[in-house]
């Protein structure tokens, strides 16, 4: 059974921003049987083994840029040995190292969000295929009902016939009713199949008989917007985090870009003299002072603020638009839930007695009959629609892996 934090007003303020290392991730102590399930897809492995590379590759630059050289020569003159041996090191003038850190950092982090938003986005797509599976086995389950009643109607109505209760108009009239049902319940297995398969292909360890699984709701009463759970966003998050290391690969372009001196210290013989040496060398950077490089490297910085900021605005608007459209079809849907409250049970009873009654004709009950069953297939359409609209905003607002499901 889905269980889901109980709230008045959906507070998810209370849920802090995630952020987690991958050793923390990996050591969780239990997960859901949906998240187990998510966690079988190859791309969340995939994007899991990225986290893992990015953290490998993060450890890696935070060493130091360059290694010691060692030098060694040897000759014969004569009958001298000459020989040398020396030690030189490029100094990391302009603190490489720092930049490369930061960018190995961020790194991590970005790949931290994009794991969340693969995993958020998987679990809605499975949370709305058993949504729409559900819709299509009550729906499958209200013609199965209804070709029931009619497979009875018709017993029922022979009879009448032949004791001459009933003209022979009648018994037609729940023949072609009956024959349409037909070609209804073909589409809604047909529908119910479809809507089987795509469940177990995002859930493979699913059947339609798993335990517990058949219904969910989020528990929530009210809704609200809040922007700062947009900025939280794993997805905006995510473009932010790409804007930065951006940001950081620019600066460390500039840094590249200057030259970074190189010390070193010999010592050997020659001859019968003992050698010692020191020498400095420096790259001129003058047939290519490499400025192009470095303004392409901010423009590719610019560039991804902007996408960025691209990313955040229609993350908002999406969220906005959903918070809207699960206002409306809560609304219906309450409203329907109120207005056929007993009636529709009560409105079977009445119609049947009267029909047996002889009250009303055969086509009047009947197509009383399948104004009830429009009734509650409206009833199903707008569950569904509601239920769909309700993932579609907390997936939007980034809040889904803030519920236990």
């Amino acid at each position: 059974m889905y269980i889901f934090l109980k709230n008045a007003g959906l507070v998810l303020s209370l849920c802090m921003a995630v952020s987690f290392s991958v050793a923390s991730y990996g050591k969780e102590k239990s997960i859901s049987w949906l998240d187990s399930q998510i966690n079988k897809d190859p791309e969340v492995v995939a994007a899991k083994e990225l986290l893992n590379a990015s953290s490998h590759r993060a450890k890696s630059l935070t060493q130091a840029v360059y290694n010691p050289e060692l030098e060694a020569s040897y000759e014969k003159e004569g009958d001298f040995d000459n020989y040398s041996i020396g030690i030189s090191q490029t100094i990391d003038f302009w603190d490489k190292q720092s930049a490369n850190k930061s960018i190995g950092e961020i790194d991590v982090y970005a790949n931290q969000q994009q794991l969340l938003s693969l995993l958020d986005s998987k679990k809605a797509n499975a949370l709305t295929a058993l949504v729409n599976w559900q819709a299509a086995k009550k729906a499958a389950q209200l013609l199965s009902e209804r070709e029931n009643q009619l497979q009875t109607l018709v017993g029922i109505v022979e009879d009448k016939r032949k004791a001459g209760l009933l003209e022979p108009l009648d018994a037609e009239l729940v023949y072609l009713n009956l024959s349409q049902i037909f070609s209804e319940i073909s589409e809604s297995q047909i529908a119910l199949k479809n809507a089987e398969v795509k469940v177990q292909e995002l859930l493979p360890d699913w059947t339609p008989n798993t335990a517990n699984l058949f219904s969910f709701t989020f528990g929530a009463t009210s809704y609200s917007f809040n922007s700062q759970w947009v900025e939280d966003h794993p997805k905006v998050k995510l473009a932010k985090a790409q804007w930065k290391g951006q940001q950081s690969k620019a600066q460390l372009t500039t840094m590249e870009s200057k030259a970074n001196p190189t010390i070193g210290v010999s010592a050997g013989r020659s001859g019968d003299e003992d050698l010692v040496g020191l020498t400095f060398s420096i790259p001129l950077n003058i047939r290519n002072n490499y400025s192009d490089t470095v303004k392409a490297a901010y423009s590719e910085a610019i560039a991804a603020e902007a996408n960025f900021r691209s990313v955040y605005r229609k993350q908002s608007f999406e969220a906005k638009a959903n918070y809207e459209s699960l206002n409306v079809s809560k609304k219906y849907y309450e409203q329907w839930r109120k207005l056929t409250q007993g009636r529709l049970d009560s409105s079977e009873n009445l119609l049947n007695k009267r029909w047996e009654a002889g009250d009303i004709n055969t086509s009047d009950y009947l197509l009383a009959l399948n104004q009830r069953a429009e009734g509650l297939h409206a009833g199903i359409r707008l569950e569904n629609q509601f239920k769909l609209a309700e993932i579609s905003f907390v997936l939007s607002m980034g809040q889904l892996s803030k519920f236990e499901i």
